[in-house]
């Protein structure tokens, strides 16, 4: 678990400058909302931007997310136990949003013939973004500490993701900015609560045992028991979603092979 923040001074004040100007336009956003929809909203024609698009939404849903997040932990280690609460803590404030506003998407608001739809077919509990949200715990989890150039870049691909929910005809632009920084809040809280809980009283073996099962745990959820997959890209994402499980049983198969050292006080990488 890593709680000490090596975020260079210029990369948090660029982060800091980014949330402020995020929360700035979110009133702006909020009354132009149906006309940056239509800005914003798919072009049946363009086929390449849309398979991007359709793409991006697919890897922004919350498996894709925990199964992204979960392999980068295990080549190098972030703040997990930050991801796990700030998932757990923001989904609540996220769904507690959808059920209480109820609010109607696009699809339901201005029908078939006029809303540009990819993949699924939602129309109701818009507000806030589900996927926005997952897609800004990613960014967080993942935003880079030391280059101003990879933090710009990964923003706008996180971005584009939480985006993608508009582009795709399911959300409107006030419901993914939304989500997004309920993300942005969730993981800062959670970075804060990490902070007060340690793992150490367990062996460093257990603990990535522990974690390889979850990991293999969310793939085989995706793959046998998940039943909002993106049917026109499953024959990429199920494949990738395969050797997402194959590493992980590996990863499995090598831990139980080697053997705990009796003197092991090395860091979990969870």
């Amino acid at each position: 678990m890593h709680t000490a923040d090596h975020t260079l001074p210029a990369l948090r004040l660029f982060y800091r400058v980014v949330f402020a100007l995020a929360l700035l336009a979110l009133p702006v956003v909020w009354f132009k909302n149906t006309e940056l929809f239509w800005l914003i909203n798919c072009h049946r024609e363009n086929a390449t931007l849309n398979f991007v698009f359709l793409l991006l939404t697919s890897l922004a849903d919350g498996l894709w997310v925990v199964m992204i997040a979960t392999v980068a932990q295990s080549f190098k280690p972030h703040n997990l136990t930050a991801l796990i609460i700030a998932l757990i803590g923001g989904n609540f404030v996220l769904q507690s949003g959808k059920y209480l506003a109820d609010f109607d998407r696009p699809l339901r608001i201005f029908g078939e013939q006029a809303v540009c739809l990819l993949g699924q077919q939602l129309t109701v509990r818009s507000f806030p973004s589900g996927h926005a949200f997952s897609a800004g715990l990613l960014f967080m989890f993942l935003r880079p500490r030391k280059s101003l150039l990879l933090a710009v870049f990964w923003l706008m691909l996180a971005g584009a993701g939480a985006l993608s929910r508009v582009y795709v005809g399911v959300h409107f632009p006030r419901d993914v900015l939304a989500g997004f920084l309920i993300a942005v809040v969730s993981f800062k809280l959670a970075e804060n609560a990490a902070r007060r809980i340690s793992f150490h009283e367990s062996s460093l073996k257990t603990r990535r045992i522990a974690f390889a099962l979850f990991s293999l745990g969310v793939s085989c959820i995706y793959l046998f028991a998940y039943h909002e997959k993106t049917k026109e890209l499953e024959f990429l994402l199920t494949p990738a979603a395969v050797l997402v499980l194959v590493y992980w049983s590996a990863v499995l198969t090598r831990l139980a092979l080697v053997k705990q050292p009796p003197d092991d006080t090395a860091r979990s990488g969870s």
